[in-house]
């Protein structure tokens, strides 16, 4: 069963499944699409929209303790995110033959789990993927979390603020966080759990463990101004695949959450990754159908 989140979850933030329009030879096509620590489906909802336009049915599970501020995921072990990830397959699964794994963040490091144990696993989109914590402190968290509960990113900084600040606004989007009277809260409000920072980091161990064993073909995304994954940890990431079929994609001026309208370049991922799937599926499409809208998808025969 799905996980039902015991605290606020705003509508655009929760789990989502977006079935593929009607399609010959589509009908059987899915992306399973995992979001990353401190995130939420909120941040590829209008990708996964996209994708679904074109006949690809798009699903996205909320990780157990997202969804709402960072210090509700306290006391959600690694064990229970992954197990949703797991559920989330087989449903998936249900009505499609094949399975294009998209991971951003923490969830790249999830979608290596899932292509290392399911079969229906058809090719891997990475979206800045975890495969190094973005700070050496980070790491002391393994020891911390016996002596110490929570960390105040806004008081002493180890990831860049605009990231902790970025999941408030994800939250609520009215919230003034340069009010002075609010400082005090948003100080509680970004807390996050040593503990829950400790499972993050064990989550990129796992994924480094699983990378070097998957074959699938790969595509992966990296912004050159990204605070939380530096883009020599994904070019390492991108060394350790063995597949023959991959690529790297950089972005020089793209942050975190490329797939995001906000980021200028979001329609060239959008469409780099409906491209790696239109290739790699076993059925391919017999006559490209259009999107109206011209920020979106356009399927290889249009292209001049």
């Amino acid at each position: 069963m799905p996980f039902q989140p015991p605290y606020e979850v705003p509508p655009e933030r929760s789990a989502y499944t977006f079935a593929g329009q009607p399609r010959e030879g589509w009908d059987r096509v899915g992306a399973l699409i995992l979001h990353g620590f401190m995130g939420s489906p909120a941040s590829t909802r209008p990708m996964a929209q996209a994708l679904a336009a074109q006949g690809i049915t798009t699903h996205c599970p909320l990780l157990p303790g997202h969804g709402n501020l960072p210090y509700q995921i306290h006391g959600y072990p690694r064990e229970q995110w992954i197990a949703e990830v797991e559920e989330a397959y087989h449903h998936l699964a249900l009505s499609c033959d094949q399975i294009f794994l998209i991971g951003h963040s923490m969830g790249a490091a999830l979608s290596a789990h899932v292509a290392s144990n399911f079969e229906k696993i058809s090719g891997l989109v990475l979206l800045a993927p975890l495969y190094e914590v973005p700070d050496t402190r980070i790491k002391l968290a393994a020891f911390g979390r016996y002596f110490l509960t929570w960390l105040y990113p806004l008081r002493h900084s180890v990831v860049d603020r605009d990231i902790f600040v970025g999941r408030v606004l994800d939250f609520d989007p009215t919230i003034d966080v340069d009010d002075p009277a609010l400082q005090d809260w948003l100080v509680e409000a970004t807390r996050i759990s040593v503990s829950s920072v400790d499972e993050m980091r064990k989550m990129a161990v796992l994924g480094r463990k699983l990378w070097p064993h998957l074959h699938q073909p790969a595509i992966l995304f990296q912004g050159g101004r990204d605070p939380a994954v530096d883009i020599s940890s994904t070019e390492a990431l991108f060394q350790k695949l063995p597949s023959a079929d991959k690529e790297m994609k950089r972005f020089p001026q793209a942050g975190h959450e490329l797939m995001r309208p906000v980021e200028p370049i979001h329609d060239k991922v959008w469409q780099k990754t409906y491209e790696f799937i239109e290739e790699h599926a076993e059925i391919g499409p017999k006559e490209p159908t259009p999107l109206n809208a011209p920020s979106l998808l356009i399927s290889k025969g249009e292209r001049k």
